[in-house]
């Protein structure tokens, strides 16, 4: 018996969504996001214009803002056009708040208010360091900012001020990276019982309980659509002989190998199942059922090179797998007809000779398509 085991070429997580991206809530964080830019920009423009410094310096607080607003221009297009949030922009937004405060009063300035809402904003990434350095570099920029704004307008600072408004943004940015900390790790104990609740111990493919609950949906897709929705269901032949012959370690590993034959073989919008024991079945949706069936034809035919047999020296016979096919709502509108007609068609594959895929429709055809392949001879 030889085994030719591969390795998962597939994270098991994204068969339930866990590691896809949700386009829809990124969208609504930017859309936040950009929504605090400009009403801190607008909120800038007002502090600016009504702060100590206006009347001496107006004309180089009026090119700070436009300098602010050519720079909140690009980045809300660079946002807008499907740019990547990286820590440049970040740092970015910090030095023109801080150009703003220098020019609106320095430490008597309130723009050092709108730094927490970039400590919070990295918070949202869940990146703990980068949340506690953002912290570390307002607190340092601040504290250089205030003195030399009072270089250009001397009126002596309250450094007891100064050192509160720095050990505020080291206990924001502290405080704001514990929460991120607290919530990714209840989000990832969150994903992994979903996962567990939903996954096949042994194969790492979905599980009957899944499958039940991810039918329905996938019925309505299809109905939504007006498109077609494939089962497949497959049975390990000579799988009980199997293991008494090997033992259920060989046995398992086995059911192991031919999952990740299963895996390789679909895509990601396929949903693999193990349905229990040496059955599997595989939901496919909007192909063609010649399609579907060289898919399980394709299987077939994967497990059948793998070299694995069962029996000793001229007794000697593959391990391979037969499977049945049937369609909605080709065969039926009733869904659990559908089922049981790919398991009619996947018992009609075992009684005429195993290692054979059957369509539900092609049942009576079967065994002289299986008489006139030369592949099967």
């Amino acid at each position: 018996m030889v085994f030719i085991i591969k390795e998962k070429t597939e994270n098991q997580n994204t068969l339930f969504g866990l590691n896809k991206s949700n386009n829809a809530h990124d969208k609504h964080i930017d859309v936040v996001m950009l929504f605090y830019r400009w009403l801190i920009f607008l909120f800038s423009v007002i502090l600016c214009f009504t702060g100590t410094g206006y009347r001496e310096y107006g004309f180089t607080i009026i090119e700070s803002l436009a300098v602010a607003a050519i720079y909140n221009g690009v980045a809300t297009a660079y946002i807008l056009t499907g740019g990547k949030k990286n820590y440049t922009i970040q740092y970015l937004d910090i030095i023109v708040i801080m150009l703003l405060v220098l020019f609106s009063g320095g430490i008597r300035s309130e723009l050092f208010i709108f730094t927490f809402f970039i400590i919070g904003f990295c918070g949202i990434d869940n990146d703990v360091a980068n949340t506690m350095k953002t912290g570390i570099v307002c607190a340092m920029l601040y504290t250089v900012t205030c003195i030399f704004s009072d270089k250009l307008y001397p009126a002596g600072i309250n450094y007891v001020s100064l050192v509160i408004r720095d050990f505020l943004f080291m206990m924001a940015a502290f405080s704001i990276s514990r929460v991120c900390y607290e919530v990714k790790r209840y989000d990832d104990m969150r994903k992994r019982e979903f996962r567990l609740a939903r996954t096949d111990k042994l194969t790492g493919l979905a599980n009957r309980h899944y499958f039940d609950q991810k039918l329905k949906e996938e019925v309505e897709y299809v109905v939504s659509r007006g498109s077609v929705l494939n089962i497949l269901m497959f049975d390990l032949d000579n799988f009980k002989s199997f293991n008494d012959t090997f033992g259920h370690v060989s046995g398992d590993k086995l059911l192991v190998l031919f999952s990740d034959i299963v895996r390789r073989c679909v895509r990601k919008s396929d949903i693999p199942v193990r349905y229990g024991g040496e059955e599997f079945m595989i939901i496919i949706r909007d192909l063609d059922i010649f399609i579907a069936k060289s898919v399980g034809d394709r299987i077939r035919r994967q497990l059948e090179k793998q070299r694995i047999y069962l029996g000793q020296q001229e007794e000697k016979t593959k391990a391979t797998v037969s499977c049945g096919i049937a369609q909605f709502p080709t065969h039926s509108t009733n869904i659990k007809d559908v089922i049981e007609y790919a398991d009619q068609a996947l018992y009609y594959a075992k009684e005429i000779g195993k290692n054979i895929v059957v369509c539900f429709d092609e049942m009576g055809k079967s065994r002289d398509m299986l008489e006139n392949d030369p592949l099967k001879n």
